[in-house]
């Protein structure tokens, strides 16, 4: 499908008239260090100024590239997969509202980041909070759980339901009045909303989320040992559902650059290597994170379980915000200052697990207020999808070295089937096409060895073999290719 190509005299044209929310030329810097022509950023404040920019992106064939906040930290940013997209910023529809208990949902907009949400729920619901995910309180709920992130409690798209889309040609799709009900997400018969995960085929202006309710235990696990026995670890204690939520599994390298970070944080300036080895004593292990919520009663078993269980060499310790602040104040009193400093720095990241969004996650990558496009140096985040076994990590592993000597990892183990090997692939500014090269050959030979992407960067095309399905909703929804033209495409 061909999609018309954008003239100067066109670029130069039609978004000015939508005044003070067009802007010229906006900037194209990305942590991946992508780089495309943007001729316009427009940011309509209403979902009608959505459907204005669609007619005339239609009347001018131009396309469009929407954007929640625009903060996809490692694929590619807010930049589109092709050159002379409009990019379509949402970020000023950030309604919340509608909070609905016996639904335990509330409904949100592109532009409503995990600070404001978490902002409304204490004011409003103090007893109720959602899935957190580790990329920064500005990023977007929304945005995020379109794109299958994955939070402390879960995966995010299976919080996301009851999805309100506008298509290319201007129609309204979402739940009606007799079809849908706020406590299920499917209604009876075809259910649209899986349409519009990962998918370029809609615009996506509003979306109901699920909420939980808090638990009075709401305990962090904290396991520390060697890959092999960590994995064997968990694999065992999902069987026996002593787990539910995923695991975040970080790899000494990880572990290194997230305690650097953390100290330069806690302290506003840059901590020396010894400083980092002797607050955080266990970067030369794996460790991992994991919540338990439920009665004080049940996590108390669960953990005895869970410590009984362990292969030999893994540690284990649980902590949470009232034992992490005690603990805390007790190390400041008897004069251990790295201890102590150690848990104030830590106490960001593991407040994810009780639902407190922040940056802390984003300190590894040496991000400055916690904008991850300005720092130092690139990254270009990759994954892969394998079963929960450690010589298939490994396997994953070995093929993004073979490519990507400096590369960082983390392991998500969503539960006792599904494994997903994160990496991170660091570089200098000047070596950025040798990154990108590389992590297109990384891609290529996962694919090859059935380790299939969990995610996309805004490089990457979809994998051979979808085109017949792909092309012809698109073909079906948007025959103009106005809206996100080259994303999940084959």
């Amino acid at each position: 499908m061909a999609t018309a190509k954008l003239t100067e005299e066109v670029a130069c044209a039609w978004p000015g008239q939508f005044g003070s929310w067009a802007e010229r030329a906006p900037d194209t810097r990305s942590l991946s260090r992508t780089v495309r022509e943007t001729p316009w950023r427009l940011r309509p404040p209403t979902v009608d100024d959505v459907r204005g920019v669609l007619r005339e992106a239609a009347r001018h064939r131009t396309p469009l590239w929407p954007v929640s906040r625009g903060f996809n930290w490692g694929y590619g940013s807010h930049l589109p997969a092709r050159n002379g997209s409009v990019i379509l910023d949402l970020g000023a529809l950030d309604a919340i509202g509608d909070l609905d208990r016996p639904s335990l949902s509330v409904r949100i907009e592109p532009g409503v980041t995990q600070a404001a949400l978490h902002e409304f729920l204490r004011l409003n619901a103090p007893d109720l909070a959602f899935n957190v995910t580790g990329s920064g309180g500005g990023t977007s709920v929304l945005g995020n759980a379109l794109e299958r992130g994955i939070g402390y409690c879960g995966e995010k798209d299976t919080d996301l339901f009851a999805l309100e889309v506008i298509l290319p040609d201007g129609t309204a799709v979402g739940p009606s009045p007799g079809r849908h009900h706020r406590s299920r997400s499917h209604p009876a018969g075809l259910s649209t909303d899986a349409l519009f995960f990962q998918s370029n085929l809609g615009i996506v202006v509003g979306a109901r989320l699920r909420l939980r309710v808090r638990q009075e235990a709401e305990d962090a696990v904290i396991l520390r040992g060697p890959f092999e026995e960590v994995v064997a670890t968990l694999k065992g204690a999902y069987d026996a559902r002593l787990i539910s939520s995923p695991t975040h599994l970080a790899e000494p390298g990880r572990s290194r650059r997230l305690g650097q970070g953390l100290l330069r944080h806690l302290w506003r300036r840059e901590p020396t290597p010894q400083e980092v080895a002797r607050i955080f004593p266990e970067q030369d292990s794996y460790n991992g994170l994991v919540p338990i919520y439920g009665r004080r009663s049940v996590v108390n078993a669960a953990w005895r379980e869970l410590r009984a269980g362990a292969a030999a060499g893994v540690k284990l310790q649980r902590v949470n915000a009232g034992t992490l602040a005690q603990a805390a104040k007790w190390l400041e009193r008897v004069g251990a200052r790295h201890k102590a400093a150690r848990l104030r720095a830590y106490r960001p990241v593991l407040a994810f697990m009780w639902g407190e969004p922040s940056d802390a996650g984003l300190t590894s990558l040496g991000a400055f207020g916690g904008n991850p496009d300005l720092s130092g140096r690139g990254a270009i985040y990759g994954n892969a999808v394998s079963a929960v076994e450690s010589g298939e990590a490994r396997r994953a592993e070995a093929i993004v070295r073979r490519h990507w000597a400096e590369a960082a990892f983390t392991w998500i183990i969503l539960d006792g089937r599904c494994m997903i090997t994160v990496y991170t692939l660091h570089f200098d500014d000047a070596d950025g096409p040798a990154a990108h090269a590389a992590n297109r050959a990384i891609v290529g030979d996962l694919r090859a060895a059935s380790l299939p992407q969990y995610r996309l960067d805004i490089g990457t095309p979809g994998a051979p073999g979808a085109e017949a399905i792909t092309d012809r909703l698109k073909a079906a929804f948007d025959p103009l290719g106005l809206v996100a033209p080259g994303r999940y495409e084959s």
